[in-house]
Parts: C-alpha cells; structure tokens; sequence
C-alpha cells in the first residue's frame, strides 16, 4: 500500500507535516535545556549545600566530644553560622527549581524579588522598572521569561563583569517584552557562535521560540551586553 503522506493531495499537508517536524525538534532541545538544568542543581547539591552539611557535621562532632561548657559555647557561633549559610544555599537552589512568588504573586512580583536578592547576592545595582499595565501570562510563559531573565543575570554578573544591570519589563496589549541591559565588558557575538561556546545564548532563544516569542541578543565588545524578550500574551496553541 503507497504512503499515506504520498496519497494526501491537500497541499498543506507538506506544511503540517513541517510543522510538526520543527515542534519534535523543539521538545528535543527542550528536554536537552532540563536535563543541562539538572545537571546545574546536581552540582550545586554536591558543591554546596552538601559541601555545608559534611562541614556542619563535622562541628557538631566537635561539640559531641567537647569536654566542657566554655568549648561548647566556643564552637555554637562557627555551627549557627554554617547552618544559616546551609539554609541559604537551600534556599537559593530551589528558588532557581521553581520560584515560589511565581504561582502566588506572579511574574512582576517574582522578577522584582530576584533581581533585588541578585544584585545583593553579586554587589551589583540591578535597576528594575515596569511599564503598561501587568498581565498574568500562562504557566509556561511565566517560567520561561523567568529563565531566561535569570540566565541574563547570572550571565552579566559572571561573565560581563558588570555593576549595573537595568531590567525592564513593558506589557503592551499583546506582548510582554522584558530588557536586560548591563554595563560590563560586552563579547562578539558573532565569534562567540563560531567557537560553539554560545550554548547559553543559543539556549535563551530556544525557550523563547517554543512559547512563540523572541530572544535577542545584542553586543559587541566594551558595550555590554541588551537582551531583548518579546513573549505573546497568549501562549501558542498545542500541536494536535
């Protein structure tokens, strides 16, 4: 029996048919973006908050075997510190798992708390603004511009070697379009993607792309670095 593809003689079935080519390849990326992200929480498990508990249990193995109440009160100080900076590490990991705020208080609200515990966190001024009137995005949007809004900070503090970060956020009838401009030593965007070490940049545009949005990347070296989001108010329809 021929292929039914071959018998279709509707002449959008090539287009449906790429489509759903493009779709699949989108998820791959997809999957491939969640288990990098993993991979990152794996490692800041181990590094970590795992590094601070082996420490924290080796204090409170010190003070198991104190052999008065002056030793005692000589290793607390030292143990309360480790197990707040323990709590921290806890914390920060599963605001970067799921931001709590995101759900309850939505986007706005959860990028105006990040951004102002970034920029504590990496002493860096990190300005945020608001323009138009806020709109609730869907869940998959609203975790999407989070990412990618995260991915440009940790990027401005560890690779720009900024101080100052302006991230605006401007929601117009239709679009959420959100600005991350930093004041750091820029890259070449173009020789960044022919050495293959574009992969965050590449990955920033791939969620963007698979909520029907936009995600570009401006700079050039000693300019710093515009990231610029345009994400539709109504998420893409999912493909039958």
């Amino acid at each position: 029996m021929p292929d039914t593809e071959e018998l279709c003689p509707d002449p959008t079935c090539e287009h449906r048919r790429g489509v759903e080519d493009r779709r699949r390849q989108l998820l791959k990326r997809l999957i491939a973006l969640q288990e990098e992200e993993r991979r990152q929480v794996a490692r800041e498990l181990h590094e970590g908050a795992g590094q601070m508990l082996t420490s924290l249990l080796f204090g409170l193995k010190m003070l198991d075997g104190a052999l008065s109440l002056e030793e005692v009160k000589r290793f607390l100080p030292e143990l309360k510190n480790q197990t707040w900076e323990a709590l921290e590490t806890m914390r920060q990991i599963s605001v970067n798992l799921r931001p709590p705020l995101l759900e309850d208080l939505g986007l706005v609200s959860t990028l105006r708390s990040y951004a102002r515990d970034f920029g504590a966190r990496h002493q860096m001024d990190v300005f945020f603004s608001l323009h138009g009137e806020e709109r609730r995005l869907g869940q998959m949007s609203e975790v999407t511009v989070f990412r990618i809004v995260q991915e440009a900070l940790v990027n401005a503090g560890k690779y720009s070697q900024a101080t100052q970060v302006a991230l605006a956020m401007t929601f117009t009838t239709d679009h959420l379009q959100v600005k991350i401009e930093d004041n750091g030593v820029g890259m070449d965007t173009a020789q960044l993607a022919r050495s293959g070490n574009a992969v965050g940049i590449i990955g920033m545009q791939e969620r963007a792309d698979f909520v029907g949005g936009t995600c570009t990347i401006e700079s050039s070296p000693g300019r710093g670095v515009n990231v610029i989001l345009t994400v539709p108010l109504v998420e893409p329809a999912a493909s039958t």
